[in-house]
């Protein structure tokens, strides 16, 4: 079972931050934090706790199915490959309006009034008051914890730490006979009406969810642990799974992070079409699923061949 601490005995939310950590033997690791705003809800999700600082982010076009799928050249625009050094005001932004961008010290962000159009890479989704319900809002991949993401030396008061233990993770096979040697952390959101679901377990907060269209084991019933966010009304989910990916055989260690799908425009009421993900580190080869399975294409990152979505 998941570790979540400081959980309140009225059951009201009542955290500024929530971090995420995974145990390892005897060590813990930090993986990401998210803090909502008091103003409106809105979400930012930091991931500023590995070594590796140069980062690539690259926005796509897409057609939703079910599966990996590959991501050429073609799909890619030159104006959404952007390389930027990560470091603690580097973020990933859900705007209650549905407005998902990445933001931080040398990323261009914000909406061109005008145009309707992200000025630097977003995406025009749900908004978080009618969320995403064919799957997860997004999703962070990492691997080498112990080769270079930083330890959880102490608990802070006022901070939820989701330790995540080994038995917390689902296997999820994409390559037959391939380890199992990267994290995969996807973030379901619920609308406010979910909150009379979530129920305590050993004082941890959980929220069971059926997945009907999970490709893996549909219908699967999965206990999430939830994050207790001061500020968010409706309740944030984590599915944590195991999963073998290119990225580990090749990387010592890093992380990918992608989006939810959404339009080009404020003004498309169609919310898909376009996705982005961040790779850090940017100056090495990625493979999702082995480049065996990718064609090479070239970018204006040298050695960065191919991108494949779960």
């Amino acid at each position: 079972m998941s570790t979540a601490y400081g959980i309140s005995d009225n059951k009201e939310k009542s955290f500024k931050k929530s971090i995420v950590c995974i145990r390892e033997g005897d060590k813990i690791y930090k993986i990401l934090s998210l803090v909502a705003s008091k103003k409106d809800g809105s979400i930012s999700l930091f991931f500023n706790y590995c070594i590796e600082k140069r980062a690539l982010i690259v926005r796509h076009k897409h057609k939703y199915k079910p599966g990996p799928q590959l991501i050429d050249k073609s799909k890619i625009t030159d104006e959404f490959e952007i390389e930027f050094t990560v470091d603690e005001t580097a973020k990933l932004s859900l705007h209650e309006s549905g407005f998902v961008q990445l933001s931080g010290k040398g990323i261009i962000s914000g909406i061109d009034l005008e145009t309707g159009r992200p000025k630097g890479v977003g995406v025009f989704s749900n908004s978080l008051k009618t969320p995403v319900s064919s799957g997860p809002t997004c999703g962070f991949v990492c691997w080498g914890l112990d080769k270079g993401f930083e330890l959880l030396k102490e608990q802070k008061s006022g901070i939820q730490y989701l330790i995540l233990e080994s038995n917390d993770f689902t296997e999820r096979e994409i390559e037959p006979n391939k380890d199992l040697n990267s994290y995969i952390l996807e973030f379901f959101i619920f609308p406010k009406e979910a909150n009379e679901y979530v129920y305590e377990y050993l004082d941890k907060p959980y929220i069971n969810h059926i997945i009907n269209n999970y490709i893996h084991k549909p219908g699967i019933l999965l206990a999430h642990p939830v994050l207790d966010l001061k500020f968010f009304e409706g309740v944030i989910a984590l599915l944590p799974c195991v999963s073998w990916t290119g990225f580990a055989d090749e990387i010592k260690c890093g992380y990918s992070l992608g989006s939810p799908g959404g339009s080009d425009s404020q003004f498309d009421e169609v919310k898909t079409g376009y996705n982005f993900q961040l790779f850090c580190p940017s100056d090495k080869s990625h493979s999702l699923l082995g480049e065996e399975n990718v064609k090479t294409l070239k970018y204006k990152n040298p050695g960065f061949d191919g991108i494949l979505r779960g």
